[in-house]
């Protein structure tokens, strides 16, 4: 039960304040809703160094003491008295309080006092026959499969600079960026909506013959806004063009057809994609690989990534089961083939 008062802990913290006024409204918190408050995120608290006062109290002293429940492991069950030394507690502040969180007597009081509501109810709660149930069992499945999904997260947090390096040069091309000009001609004049179907198609027509007017003149090097203002007035366009200037563009970020067009070019090179609203004709103004300092932390989340989900698709393919179809029905294909490993169920509430 201790592991759910953690857990409960958890998103407590959340809410304490060193301000009088969140004080109280903390104390006036019930043990229930502090128990089913759902922690977020891995284990990392705030830590901050001792004062002269608090070196002195030794490791093994205990800083609380709680008559009247047992739940806590080890506790004197004869006497019904529960201790938590300075070594538990700092613990626990570790595992509670975030990284911004400010550490401070107040705090660890209130924290402390949630944290006894959190053993009291754990011990009606076991006294009750609470850990038998089928709801507990699920709970302790799920609260294990998280706790040790954070636990793998934390083992992958920093990753070893020599495979970011072999990483970046293996898939350097996905760095690649280019910035474009472009040249968007629309197709339909939006200042005649009503036009009739031959105009439109009248329209549609003379906008690909003046797209690909603007493209040869693009590969002798004209300027593109020169370009977009000429195709305009040639069409009788009223409304304002949008910008001709686009990116940094990275590679991946275009529709997958248009994307290997423009990256296949060199600095100069120009691409007219012909779209069913639009003629758009880009131009490479200049290519350039993005340098590894600059996506460093791209890559280092991308190997946590991949080292959890190898490591969770290796604990999950482990393990065979048989389903009974009579009861199941025939197997279908899942609905997240890459999800690594699946939620656990809702409880209902």
């Amino acid at each position: 039960m201790l592991k759910l008062a953690i857990i409960g802990l958890l998103a407590v913290a959340q809410t304490a304040s060193p301000s009088p006024t969140a004080s109280s409204a903390a104390k006036a918190q019930t043990p229930s809703a502090a128990i089913s408050t759902k922690a977020a995120g891995p284990f990392q608290g705030a830590t901050k160094p001792e004062t002269p006062k608090e070196a002195a109290i030794p490791p093994t002293a205990t800083v609380i003491t709680v008559r009247g429940a047992c739940a806590k492991q080890g506790s004197a069950k004869a006497a019904c008295v529960t201790h938590v030394s300075k070594k538990e507690f700092d613990t626990l502040l570790k595992l509670v309080l975030p990284p911004s969180q400010p550490e401070t007597p107040q705090i660890r009081r209130t924290l402390a006092q949630r944290y006894v509501e959190l053993i009291a109810v754990a011990d009606a709660a076991e006294k009750a026959g609470v850990q038998n149930s089928p709801e507990y069992a699920l709970l302790r499945l799920r609260s294990l499969a998280e706790a040790y999904q954070r636990q793998i997260t934390q083992k992958n947090q920093n990753i070893p600079q020599s495979e970011v390096e072999a990483y970046y040069n293996q898939h350097k091309d996905e760095y690649d960026s280019a910035t474009l000009r472009r040249l968007y001609i629309p197709k339909a004049d939006p200042a005649k909506p009503k036009a009739t179907a031959a105009e439109k198609a009248a329209f549609a027509k003379k906008a690909e013959d003046v797209g690909n007017q603007m493209e040869e003149r693009a590969k002798k090097g004209e300027d593109m806004d020169t370009l977009e203002k000429d195709a305009y007035h040639a069409l009788g366009l009223t409304i304002t063009p949008p910008s001709t200037q686009i990116g940094p563009v990275r590679k991946g970020a275009l529709p997958p057809a248009t994307d290997k067009e423009i990256f296949s070019l060199s600095a100069g090179g120009t691409y007219k994609d012909d779209e069913p609203t639009a003629m758009i004709v880009y131009k490479v103004e200049k290519k350039e690989t993005i340098p590894l300092d600059k996506v460093k932390v791209e890559i280092e989340r991308t190997l946590q990534r991949e080292k959890i989900e190898s490591k969770l698709k290796g604990i999950t393919s482990s393990v065979k089961a048989d389903y009974n179809e009579a009861y199941f029905g025939p197997v279908t294909p899942p609905e997240s083939p890459e999800a690594p490993m699946a939620k656990p169920p809702a409880l209902k509430k």
